[in-house]
């Protein structure tokens, strides 16, 4: 017959592998929620790159057509656009 631990230090080392067990597969779970997670980023980082391009191409077309225009996104109207003074700076 073979030689045994006690109990009380079998049950101990079994719970420490139980919770090694548990968190090695939290970290697995985490990891892959990450990984999809830097995924979904790149992809929504992607649409709003590609949206800032429509918007600025739509807007080259209507300041083709328009001239330089400010529009309220609301209504469609649309003003000329203020021009900028450029501001002199003085030394004193």
């Amino acid at each position: 017959m073979a030689d045994k631990i006690k109990t009380e230090e079998l049950e101990k080392v079994q719970g420490v592998v139980k919770q090694l067990r548990e968190a090695e597969g939290n970290f697995y779970k985490i990891s892959l929620q990450l990984e999809e997670m830097k995924q979904a980023r790149a992809q929504v980082f992607t649409m709003i790159q590609k949206g800032n391009q429509e918007l600025q191409s739509e807007m080259n077309s209507l300041k083709e057509t328009y001239g330089d225009i400010v529009i309220n996104l609301e209504t469609g109207e649309y003003e000329e656009a203020p021009v900028e003074e450029a501001t002199e700076v003085t030394e004193a």
